[in-house]
Protein backbone atom coordinates (compact mmCIF):
# COMPACT_ATOMS: atom_id res chain seq x y z
CA UNK A 1 0.00 0.00 0.00
CA UNK A 2 1.47 3.33 -0.75
CA UNK A 3 0.87 5.37 2.35
CA UNK A 4 1.62 8.81 0.59
CA UNK A 5 -2.10 7.78 -2.21
CA UNK A 6 -3.72 6.53 1.31
CA UNK A 7 -3.37 9.67 2.78
CA UNK A 8 -4.29 12.33 0.39
CA UNK A 9 -6.87 9.90 -0.49
CA UNK A 10 -8.36 10.25 2.91
CA UNK A 11 -8.02 14.10 2.96
CA UNK A 12 -10.27 13.69 -0.36
CA UNK A 13 -12.49 11.45 1.11
CA UNK A 14 -13.58 13.49 3.98
CA UNK A 15 -14.27 17.13 2.35
CA UNK A 16 -16.48 14.63 -0.42
CA UNK A 17 -18.54 13.16 2.29
CA UNK A 18 -18.20 16.04 4.62
CA UNK A 19 -19.45 18.69 1.51
CA UNK A 20 -22.17 15.65 0.35
CA UNK A 21 -23.40 15.87 3.73
CA UNK A 22 -24.01 19.80 3.86
CA UNK A 23 -26.41 18.61 1.02
CA UNK A 24 -28.08 15.83 1.99
CA UNK A 25 -28.65 18.39 5.31
CA UNK A 26 -30.05 20.84 2.90
CA UNK A 27 -32.22 18.24 1.30
CA UNK A 28 -33.91 17.07 4.49
CA UNK A 29 -35.03 20.00 5.39
CA UNK A 30 -36.76 20.56 1.55
CA UNK A 31 -38.24 16.74 2.35
CA UNK A 32 -39.85 17.65 5.62
CA UNK A 33 -40.69 21.08 4.65
CA UNK A 34 -42.45 19.96 1.20
CA UNK A 35 -42.76 16.37 1.03
CA UNK A 36 -40.92 13.54 -1.25
CA UNK A 37 -41.91 15.19 -4.25
CA UNK A 38 -39.46 17.99 -3.44
CA UNK A 39 -36.53 15.61 -3.71
CA UNK A 40 -37.73 13.08 -6.30
CA UNK A 41 -38.01 10.07 -3.99
CA UNK A 42 -38.47 6.80 -6.03
CA UNK A 43 -37.68 2.92 -5.45
CA UNK A 44 -35.21 0.97 -7.51
CA UNK A 45 -34.80 -2.62 -7.49
CA UNK A 46 -38.23 -3.12 -4.71
CA UNK A 47 -40.49 -1.02 -2.74
CA UNK A 48 -37.97 -0.89 0.49
CA UNK A 49 -35.14 -0.22 -1.83
CA UNK A 50 -35.65 3.90 -1.76
CA UNK A 51 -33.80 6.49 -3.65
CA UNK A 52 -34.01 10.64 -4.28
CA UNK A 53 -32.53 13.20 -5.97
CA UNK A 54 -30.58 13.86 -2.65
CA UNK A 55 -27.93 10.18 -3.20
CA UNK A 56 -27.63 11.24 -6.94
CA UNK A 57 -26.59 13.96 -6.16
CA UNK A 58 -24.31 13.61 -3.45
CA UNK A 59 -22.42 11.08 -4.96
CA UNK A 60 -22.18 13.55 -7.65
CA UNK A 61 -20.00 15.84 -5.64
CA UNK A 62 -17.99 12.52 -3.91
CA UNK A 63 -17.37 11.80 -7.77
CA UNK A 64 -15.97 15.08 -8.74
CA UNK A 65 -13.93 15.35 -6.16
CA UNK A 66 -12.29 11.90 -6.90
CA UNK A 67 -11.56 12.04 -10.53
CA UNK A 68 -10.23 15.40 -9.79
CA UNK A 69 -7.86 14.69 -7.95
CA UNK A 70 -7.71 10.45 -9.05
CA UNK A 71 -8.56 10.08 -12.72
CA UNK A 72 -7.52 7.02 -13.31
CA UNK A 73 -8.81 5.56 -10.15
CA UNK A 74 -12.15 3.04 -11.23
CA UNK A 75 -14.99 3.81 -9.19
CA UNK A 76 -17.95 1.90 -7.50
CA UNK A 77 -21.07 4.23 -6.48
CA UNK A 78 -24.38 3.06 -5.29
CA UNK A 79 -26.58 5.32 -7.44
CA UNK A 80 -24.52 4.04 -10.57
CA UNK A 81 -23.25 5.89 -13.70
CA UNK A 82 -19.81 5.42 -12.63
CA UNK A 83 -18.70 1.96 -13.96
CA UNK A 84 -16.81 3.55 -16.96
CA UNK A 85 -15.00 5.93 -15.24
CA UNK A 86 -11.05 5.92 -14.44
CA UNK A 87 -8.91 3.43 -16.02
CA UNK A 88 -10.16 -0.30 -16.54
CA UNK A 89 -6.74 -1.35 -15.23
CA UNK A 90 -5.94 0.64 -12.43
CA UNK A 91 -5.81 -1.36 -9.31
CA UNK A 92 -7.63 1.07 -6.98
CA UNK A 93 -11.10 1.25 -6.85
CA UNK A 94 -13.26 3.72 -5.00
CA UNK A 95 -16.43 2.20 -3.14
CA UNK A 96 -19.37 5.25 -2.38
CA UNK A 97 -22.64 4.94 -0.83
CA UNK A 98 -23.61 9.02 -1.02
CA UNK A 99 -26.53 8.72 1.27
CA UNK A 100 -26.70 5.15 3.71
CA UNK A 101 -29.90 5.22 5.41
CA UNK A 102 -32.13 6.72 2.67
CA UNK A 103 -35.11 5.02 4.08
CA UNK A 104 -33.88 6.96 7.49
CA UNK A 105 -33.46 9.73 5.99
CA UNK A 106 -36.73 10.23 3.59
CA UNK A 107 -38.93 9.47 6.70
CA UNK A 108 -37.04 12.40 9.15
CA UNK A 109 -34.74 10.72 11.38
CA UNK A 110 -31.09 11.71 11.97
CA UNK A 111 -29.71 8.33 11.74
CA UNK A 112 -28.26 8.49 8.07
CA UNK A 113 -24.51 9.48 6.70
CA UNK A 114 -22.33 8.68 4.11
CA UNK A 115 -19.68 6.29 3.11
CA UNK A 116 -16.58 6.11 1.01
CA UNK A 117 -13.57 3.61 0.64
CA UNK A 118 -10.82 2.80 -1.57
CA UNK A 119 -9.26 -0.77 -2.43
CA UNK A 120 -6.39 -1.55 -3.39
CA UNK A 121 -6.48 -4.91 -5.81
CA UNK A 122 -9.47 -5.13 -4.02
CA UNK A 123 -8.02 -4.90 -0.69
CA UNK A 124 -9.79 -1.91 1.76
CA UNK A 125 -7.09 0.16 2.59
CA UNK A 126 -9.15 3.33 3.22
CA UNK A 127 -12.59 3.58 5.00
CA UNK A 128 -14.62 7.05 6.03
CA UNK A 129 -17.94 7.09 7.39
CA UNK A 130 -19.73 10.14 8.97
CA UNK A 131 -23.28 10.29 10.56
CA UNK A 132 -23.62 13.98 9.16
CA UNK A 133 -26.31 15.02 12.18
CA UNK A 134 -24.71 13.67 14.57
CA UNK A 135 -20.88 14.59 14.35
CA UNK A 136 -19.32 11.73 13.96
CA UNK A 137 -16.54 11.35 11.51
CA UNK A 138 -14.96 7.59 11.35
CA UNK A 139 -11.80 7.06 9.69
CA UNK A 140 -9.13 3.91 9.08
CA UNK A 141 -6.55 3.64 6.85
CA UNK A 142 -4.75 0.06 7.01
CA UNK A 143 -2.06 -1.17 9.76
CA UNK A 144 -2.87 2.60 11.36
CA UNK A 145 -6.32 1.69 13.25
CA UNK A 146 -9.83 3.59 13.30
CA UNK A 147 -10.53 6.43 14.65
CA UNK A 148 -13.89 8.29 16.20
CA UNK A 149 -12.96 12.03 15.55
CA UNK A 150 -9.54 11.68 16.00
CA UNK A 151 -9.89 9.14 18.85
CA UNK A 152 -8.61 5.41 18.70
CA UNK A 153 -11.53 3.16 18.45
CA UNK A 154 -11.60 -0.40 20.90
CA UNK A 155 -13.98 -2.64 20.62
CA UNK A 156 -15.52 -4.59 23.70
CA UNK A 157 -14.01 -7.67 25.24
CA UNK A 158 -16.75 -9.82 24.38
CA UNK A 159 -17.34 -12.63 26.73
CA UNK A 160 -19.05 -15.33 24.34
CA UNK A 161 -21.76 -15.45 21.96
CA UNK A 162 -24.66 -15.41 24.72
CA UNK A 163 -23.06 -12.17 26.25
CA UNK A 164 -23.04 -10.50 23.10
CA UNK A 165 -25.47 -7.93 20.69
CA UNK A 166 -25.47 -8.08 16.93
CA UNK A 167 -27.02 -5.87 14.33
CA UNK A 168 -28.15 -7.10 11.13
CA UNK A 169 -30.65 -6.70 8.62
CA UNK A 170 -31.87 -10.17 9.04
CA UNK A 171 -35.77 -8.86 8.73
CA UNK A 172 -35.45 -8.13 4.59
CA UNK A 173 -34.47 -12.10 4.84
CA UNK A 174 -37.44 -13.33 6.51
CA UNK A 175 -39.99 -15.95 5.08
CA UNK A 176 -43.32 -17.66 6.06
CA UNK A 177 -44.27 -20.55 7.81
CA UNK A 178 -46.92 -22.75 6.59
CA UNK A 179 -49.44 -20.40 8.60
CA UNK A 180 -48.30 -17.77 7.22
CA UNK A 181 -46.03 -16.44 10.07
CA UNK A 182 -42.47 -14.43 9.10
CA UNK A 183 -39.31 -16.24 10.34
CA UNK A 184 -35.65 -15.75 10.38
CA UNK A 185 -32.90 -17.58 11.52
CA UNK A 186 -30.69 -16.22 14.11
CA UNK A 187 -27.34 -16.62 16.09
CA UNK A 188 -27.83 -17.13 20.04
CA UNK A 189 -26.63 -14.59 21.70
CA UNK A 190 -27.73 -11.61 23.96
CA UNK A 191 -29.90 -9.41 21.55
CA UNK A 192 -30.60 -9.14 18.05
CA UNK A 193 -30.96 -5.48 16.95
CA UNK A 194 -31.62 -3.09 13.26
CA UNK A 195 -30.71 0.11 12.91
CA UNK A 196 -31.73 0.93 9.11
CA UNK A 197 -28.34 2.28 8.22
CA UNK A 198 -24.79 0.53 8.19
CA UNK A 199 -23.35 3.24 9.83
CA UNK A 200 -24.51 2.96 13.10
CA UNK A 201 -24.66 -0.61 12.86
CA UNK A 202 -20.80 -0.76 12.69
CA UNK A 203 -20.40 2.70 14.78
CA UNK A 204 -21.80 1.13 17.78
CA UNK A 205 -19.56 -1.80 17.94
CA UNK A 206 -16.80 0.49 17.13
CA UNK A 207 -17.32 2.46 20.21
CA UNK A 208 -17.43 -0.43 22.62
CA UNK A 209 -21.36 -0.85 23.01
CA UNK A 210 -22.42 -3.85 20.50
CA UNK A 211 -20.31 -7.01 19.45
CA UNK A 212 -20.52 -7.53 15.81
CA UNK A 213 -22.96 -7.09 12.66
CA UNK A 214 -23.94 -10.12 10.14
CA UNK A 215 -25.88 -9.17 6.86
CA UNK A 216 -27.25 -11.25 3.96
CA UNK A 217 -27.90 -9.17 1.06
CA UNK A 218 -26.59 -5.42 1.50
CA UNK A 219 -23.40 -4.37 -1.27
CA UNK A 220 -20.45 -3.41 -1.16
CA UNK A 221 -20.70 -0.24 -0.52
CA UNK A 222 -22.55 -0.51 2.91
CA UNK A 223 -19.84 -3.18 4.47
CA UNK A 224 -16.36 -2.76 2.90
CA UNK A 225 -15.50 0.93 5.10
CA UNK A 226 -17.13 -1.15 8.32
CA UNK A 227 -15.57 -4.04 7.97
CA UNK A 228 -11.71 -2.66 7.68
CA UNK A 229 -12.55 -0.21 10.73
CA UNK A 230 -13.73 -3.34 12.99
CA UNK A 231 -10.28 -5.02 11.53
CA UNK A 232 -8.30 -2.07 12.46
CA UNK A 233 -9.86 -1.81 16.00
CA UNK A 234 -8.63 -5.17 16.88
CA UNK A 235 -11.82 -7.31 15.59
CA UNK A 236 -12.02 -9.29 12.32
CA UNK A 237 -14.46 -9.87 9.40
CA UNK A 238 -15.46 -11.76 6.03
CA UNK A 239 -17.29 -10.52 3.36
CA UNK A 240 -18.33 -12.47 0.10
CA UNK A 241 -20.55 -11.19 -3.32
CA UNK A 242 -23.70 -13.34 -3.48
CA UNK A 243 -22.83 -13.03 -7.04
CA UNK A 244 -18.78 -13.76 -7.78
CA UNK A 245 -17.67 -11.67 -9.93
CA UNK A 246 -20.60 -9.03 -9.82
CA UNK A 247 -19.64 -6.19 -7.61
CA UNK A 248 -23.14 -4.83 -7.55
CA UNK A 249 -24.41 -8.04 -6.17
CA UNK A 250 -25.41 -8.35 -2.39
CA UNK A 251 -22.63 -9.86 -0.29
CA UNK A 252 -22.71 -11.83 2.91
CA UNK A 253 -20.59 -10.11 5.96
CA UNK A 254 -19.71 -10.79 9.40
CA UNK A 255 -17.43 -8.54 11.16
CA UNK A 256 -17.41 -8.71 15.05
CA UNK A 257 -14.81 -8.63 18.32
CA UNK A 258 -12.18 -11.38 17.37
CA UNK A 259 -13.62 -13.82 20.74
CA UNK A 260 -16.83 -14.53 18.77
CA UNK A 261 -15.86 -14.41 14.91
CA UNK A 262 -15.46 -17.77 14.22
CA UNK A 263 -19.06 -18.43 15.47
CA UNK A 264 -21.10 -15.64 13.86
CA UNK A 265 -18.47 -16.72 10.51
CA UNK A 266 -20.33 -19.79 10.84
CA UNK A 267 -23.93 -18.84 11.39
CA UNK A 268 -23.41 -16.40 8.25
CA UNK A 269 -21.70 -18.69 5.80
CA UNK A 270 -23.04 -21.70 6.87
CA UNK A 271 -26.41 -21.30 7.91
CA UNK A 272 -27.71 -18.00 6.08
CA UNK A 273 -25.83 -19.12 2.74
CA UNK A 274 -27.89 -22.55 2.63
Amino acid sequence: MNSDIARKALDVALIAAKNAGTLLQKKQKDLLLHGYSSIGVGTKSGPHDYASDADREAQTIIVDAIQKHFPDHRILGEEGGTDHLGDPVSPYRWIIDPLDGTTNFIHGKPNYGTIIALQENDETILGVMIRHDANETYTAIRGEGTFLNGMRCTLRKTAGLDDAILACNISHRAHKTPGGVLVVPIPFCASIENYGNAIEEFAVVLKGWNDGVFFNGPKLWDTVAGCLMIEEAGGKSRTELKESGNPRSGVLCAATTKEIFEEVERFVFETLKS
